[in-house]
């Protein structure tokens, strides 16, 4: 089977082109993609397929075999795939379908790839209060988010307190785990760490993440425009104003080959 090995920020993935919809994946194949001592090694795997609603359709998979609604940083490195590798059209601009709905996004020049979110669900549905002696949301950017605001993300131990509050019983689906630390508010800078349902650990970096932690500082603090993210993987930007939400950052091919597995 031929696959392609991205990284977005960090964020890696497995993606196969299922567009002759003749890759079958199961959740144990999944796993042995993302093993990082026996398979290729990745936080998730994305089947990349036809869709009659738009240019490309998303099927996306955790690495613990659990499929994902949507995930920005594949968003991104799939916009990347269609339009550097595939070629599938000559305008940098596409329409994504999701489990979730559907995207847009915009090849930019030298890897740089936009993704315009979706509107938000379950703002505040749950309280979280509790949680932090600052402030922090519950939010669906895609995925669940619960975003905690810390003093510093570096004394925070994210396994461990990432995956207590991951599966605490008020969210009874589970919830990816924001930390977040005000870097310059003036500036509009934060740094952020994710514990990640599914991978079921801290990631690099979190798309669906990053923009939960924009919106909530828009929310806080009162924030819009550009926001500067500096995630593990490497820095990102987020864009929130009245109407709309974007996130932008570097992907890039790390490279392509085949695996019998």
């Amino acid at each position: 089977m031929e696959f392609f090995k991205y990284s977005g920020s960090g964020n890696d993935f497995v993606f196969i082109n299922n567009r002759n919809n003749d890759q079958h994946i199961t959740p144990t194949r999944v796993k042995d993609f993302c093993s990082r001592r026996e398979g290729v090694g990745a936080d998730g795997v994305v089947l990349f397929g036809s869709s009659d609603k738009a240019d490309f359709s998303l099927r996306i998979f955790n690495s613990d075999g659990s499929e994902a609604e949507m995930c920005g940083n594949a968003t991104r490195c799939a916009v990347h795939f269609a339009h550097n590798i595939l070629k599938l059209k000559a305008d940098s601009q596409y329409t994504i379908e999701t489990m979730n709905g559907l995207y847009q996004g915009e090849a930019m020049d030298d890897n740089l790839i936009r993704v315009k979110m979706t509107e938000l669900f379950d703002e505040g549905a749950i309280n979280i209060d509790d949680l932090s002696g600052k402030n922090a949301l519950y939010l669906n950017t895609g995925v669940p988010h619960a975003v905690i605001q810390v003093s510093s993300v570096e004394d925070v131990n994210v396994l461990a307190v990432g995956s207590a509050i991951r599966n605490d019983v008020r969210f009874p689906k589970g919830t990816n785990v924001d930390f977040f630390e005000v870097l310059d508010h003036q500036a509009r800078s934060i740094k952020l760490r994710v514990f990640e349902r599914g991978v079921e650990d801290e990631t690099l970096c979190c798309g669906t993440g990053i923009m939960a932690t924009a919106v909530a500082c828009s929310r806080f603090f009162n924030w819009q425009g550009e926001i500067t993210v500096y995630a593990k993987g490497g820095t990102l930007q987020a864009i929130v104003d009245q109407k709309d939400l974007y996130f932008q950052g570097r992907v890039h091919l790390v490279y392509q080959g085949h695996i019998s597995l």
